[in-house]
């Protein structure tokens, strides 16, 4: 027996789970002196975390999307949730800096099946003009959870931070997997989801191999690493920039970061409707907001780094933020729209992997390295001038992307009935 799905339920619930997921990821950013004291590690080690949490995050992505085309989209996030929760609150339990890394990279993941998996439900449910508004709301989860993420870790500490994060996961999981969710185009049933994971790892690099022929895709899958790098540098390192370098008291900076991921929230929502907007215009109006957010998040980055501590910081902290948020769903929307329909969340899970694996993961890295060689403002530049090759790269995306986007619409589907 079937059930109509209710995509305003799926939505909301999709959101929550991208919101405990980021949670996750974020809850160790407010609780560097911490980690300091109890390992004994230093701010390139302290950066390492984010990299091995990234590193399984991306590899990951490409399983858990391979398995997203293949079987019931529900409980791959659900199994990914699951791991994710078991393993952050393992990591309130770890003694040694060894075993904190290794419940990160386990946290990771998990967390790897939810947004690939998620935002091929979407564009599913949503495809039309208004797809990226409605994307955008999934993508709020994505700031909502580094504001939990940071402010859990500030008012509990480590190690009751990865704990308090771990809980809410099994909830959400449980909840999804009753929810009416719609059958993929390709959906098979030839062979159960855990037989299907045992044979991903031969199948998941010919779909990337059919993706990767797609032009318009490359490019865009080149500067949303670069954009990834940008973004995981700023977001690991700018409270600790703020008391450091900039001579802010732990209440202040954590005042502008907090008012820097609600300017987030509101990037992510005006680059949702803005892109839908370029879009009715013409066919690569969604790149072209891409192109001018990531246009004017670079000299915003710049005054945050040049600028003193005053009014003028928080303009440019808010800013960098706003703008930079603009790419998240109008990149899930064109991802959606230039996949054919039986490989959707191999393609989401393909530039994820990409953005994380070359991007994010080394981003906290290098930027504590450079930091503890030189200062933490001279690292701060260097996602800055990244900026403006992630700009250079989706401009030259538009060029082909009707083309390309043509060719995947005229091989979709019929919609199918809800799980």
């Amino acid at each position: 027996m079937t059930t109509r799905a209710r995509p305003t339920q799926i939505l909301v619930v999709l959101a929550l789970i991208n919101l405990v997921s980021y949670a996750a990821r974020n809850a160790l950013f407010a609780v560097y002196p911490a980690l300091t004291a109890r390992y004994h590690i230093d701010h390139a080690e302290i950066g390492f975390l984010q990299t091995v949490f990234m590193l399984p995050h991306a590899i990951a992505t490409l399983p858990f999307g391979w398995a997203g085309d293949r079987y019931d989209r529900r409980r791959v996030i659900a199994i990914g949730l699951a791991i994710a929760c078991v393993a952050g609150a393992a990591g309130a339990m770890t003694t040694s800096y060894t075993g904190l890394a290794l419940t990160r990279a386990a946290v990771g993941f998990g967390t790897a099946a939810v947004v690939p998996v998620a935002n091929s439900i979407l564009g599913q449910l949503f495809d039309g003009s208004n797809k990226a508004s409605r994307m955008a709301i999934f993508n709020l989860g994505l700031f909502f959870g580094g504001v939990v993420g940071v402010g859990t870790g500030m008012i509990l500490g480590f190690p009751m931070v990865v704990i308090a994060l771990a809980m809410p996961g099994v909830v959400l999981a449980l909840v999804l997997v009753r929810l009416p969710v719609p059958v993929h185009p390709e959906l098979s049933a030839s062979s159960s989801l855990t037989q299907g994971l045992a044979v991903a790892g031969k199948r998941f690099f010919g779909d990337a191999r059919v993706l990767l022929q797609i032009r318009t895709l490359r490019w865009v899958m080149a500067s949303t690493t670069v954009m990834a790098f940008a973004a995981g540098g700023f977001g690991a390192w700018f409270l600790e920039f703020l008391e450091r370098e900039k001579g802010l008291s732990k209440g202040q900076a954590s005042t502008l970061f907090g008012l820097a991921l609600f300017g987030g929230l509101g990037g992510v929502l005006a680059g949702g409707r803005i892109s839908d907007a370029f879009r009715k215009r013409g066919p690569a109006g969604r790149l072209w907001t891409i192109v001018l957010g990531i246009s004017l998040t670079a000299p915003a980055a710049t005054a945050a780094i040049l600028v003193p501590p005053g009014a003028g910081l928080y303009v440019a902290g808010v800013a960098t933020m706003f703008f930079i948020s603009w790419y998240h769903a109008p990149v899930a929307a064109t991802v959606d729209d230039l996949a054919p329909a039986r490989r959707s969340v191999a393609a989401q899970g393909l530039v994820i992997f990409t953005m994380h694996i070359i991007g994010t993961a080394p981003s906290s890295w290098v930027i504590g390295m450079v930091s503890d060689e030189w200062t933490l403002t001279d690292a701060m530049w260097v996602p800055t001038v990244a900026l403006v090759v992630a700009a250079t790269c989706m401009a030259i995306a538009t060029r082909t992307f009707e083309v390309d986007a043509s060719r995947a619409r005229a091989g979709r589907t019929a919609a199918p009935v809800a799980l």
